[in-house]
């Protein structure tokens, strides 16, 4: 590229039509409407801040003139490598890219990569902090576009348009324990981030609640969709602008990785699709033979493990989801619990699809999408017992029983009775207490009274007695 002054740039605008200067507006995001000379006016002071538009308005220049033609930069001319090229002419001032491999989205698949992850270093150093400021561009195929344009449909649940097809935007740190070429990577956002594409900020997650003050902004780490706020045109760019800060200066600011992925969006029933498949099932005699070694561990004296919910001679096993409070339809669990109480997992998926922390109802410990199976000893169990039916005793010699009504406490038990007997005590207020024969009690009732006029004091041996002489 030339090194031109201001003042040539200036002459190379004015010679460039009014089709050129709208078609580099559009490029920048601009806007294209005015006339002659405040578009010429517009245009110079984008080509002033940013390199990437000198780049395209010599490029305009050029082909307008005849100077030679160079290589356009959202159409490289390699279209197997079409996304790291476009990445390597957008991104010409910053690092290089990164080989990270994010940890993969359960609700979103990905497609192809759009902007791979590059590194995005601290740019200012704040009064309080270090505030970073960063932006790129980055531009969809017409393969690409044609995709989410026609990938619309009415979510009921939300009363919206959504997308099908999704562009997601992804963060994650690296140094420290991190390596530049690392595998399930996981999502973590910049603290106090705001995102701004193509001039309209982007609705974050919820930040997570904290009790300092004065604290930065944490939110959770999931990747941003930034599906509505994109051009879906392959002749625009989509300019992607990111400001984050910290205020915490006693340790290092991480640098932070950003990416640009094209997935699609799976539904609930999508993945509980694939959970049904035979070799996500396990068979209800495995499930038996747990249950079996988990009455023989109770008997032994090493049977004293907190995580295995045992009984002493049976195992009662809930046919209600501890979650969603309802009975199970389709009944799992983890590979990683080591219980055998389930939970329904299309409730468990429909749960993690608004919060996803893929923790287990039963013991809190992390259950992961891929490690869910569906338990067929517990489908055969719901088959065959009534819907008043909450429970199952198991006995050691593998017979069941079913179990109505939920067991109370001795406590429970106690509290129970004594609100049935001041019942009974208050529809008794007001009424002839029918008379009792104790005909059959008169030695008893004889010695009660002389056990009473034991017990009563003699009046006539405490009174003095005065006798009165006749004289």
């Amino acid at each position: 590229m030339s090194d031109l002054t201001e003042e040539q740039r200036y002459v190379q605008l004015q010679a460039l039509p009014i089709n050129d200067l709208q078609t580099l507006l559009t490029f920048a995001g601009q806007s294209r409407t005015g006339k002659r000379q405040e578009l010429i006016d517009r245009c110079h002071a984008l080509v002033k801040t940013s390199m990437i538009i000198r780049e395209k308005c010599e490029e305009l220049h050029n082909k307008r003139f005849g100077q030679g033609e160079k290589q356009t930069i959202p159409y490289p001319r390699d279209s197997t490598n079409t996304a790291r090229n476009t990445h390597l002419h957008l991104h010409a001032n910053q690092q290089t890219n990164i080989d990270i491999r994010f940890t993969p989205f359960t609700f979103n698949e990905d497609i192809c990569v759009i902007s791979p992850p590059h590194a995005i270093a601290s740019s200012k150093q704040a009064v309080n902090g270090t505030q970073s400021l960063a932006n790129f561009y980055f531009l969809l195929t017409a393969q690409q576009a044609s995709d989410v344009a026609t990938s619309t449909f009415f979510n009921t649940d939300q009363s919206k348009v959504e997308y099908r097809k999704q562009i997601l935007l992804r963060f994650t740190t690296i140094g420290g324990d991190s390596t530049f070429n690392c595998t399930n990577t996981p999502d973590k956002l910049p603290p106090n981030l705001h995102v701004i594409v193509n001039s309209r900020a982007v609705l974050l997650p919820q930040p997570k609640p904290t009790a300092k003050p004065n604290s930065d902004v944490i939110r959770p780490g999931r990747p941003v969709d930034i599906t509505e706020y994109c051009r879906l045109c392959p002749l625009i760019s989509n300019l992607v602008e990111i400001s984050w800060f910290t205020q915490d200066v006693s340790n290092p600011t991480p640098t932070y990785v950003a990416a640009v992925f094209l997935t699609e969006r799976k539904t609930v029933p999508q993945l509980l699709a694939r959970l049904s498949r035979p070799s996500a099932i396990r068979s209800s005699i495995e499930t038996q033979r747990t249950v079996t070694q988990i009455l023989a561990a109770s008997q032994t004296s090493q049977g004293t493990d907190n995580d295995l919910e045992v009984a002493s001679t049976s195992l009662r096993l809930p046919l209600d989801c501890p979650a969603m409070r309802i009975r199970m339809r389709m009944p799992g669990r983890a590979v990683t619990c080591k219980h055998v109480h389930c939970f329904d997992l299309e409730g468990y998926l429909r749960m993690n699809e608004k919060k996803p922390t893929w923790l287990c109802p039963v013991c809190n410990k992390q259950a992961l999408y891929t490690d869910l199976f569906v338990d067929q000893f517990f489908i055969d169990i719901i088959g065959k017992c009534s819907s008043d039916v909450k429970a199952i005793e198991y006995e050691p010699n593998g017979q069941w029983k079913a179990v109505g009504e939920e067991k109370l406490s001795r406590r429970a038990q106690r509290e129970r009775d004594a609100y049935k007997a001041a019942q009974a005590a208050n529809n008794t207020n007001g009424k002839a207490v029918p008379d009792i024969d104790h005909s059959g009690d008169d030695d008893s009732n004889d010695e009660r009274s002389i056990s009473k006029s034991n017990e009563r004091p003699n009046t006539q041996d405490e009174i003095p007695i005065i006798e009165l002489d006749d004289d």
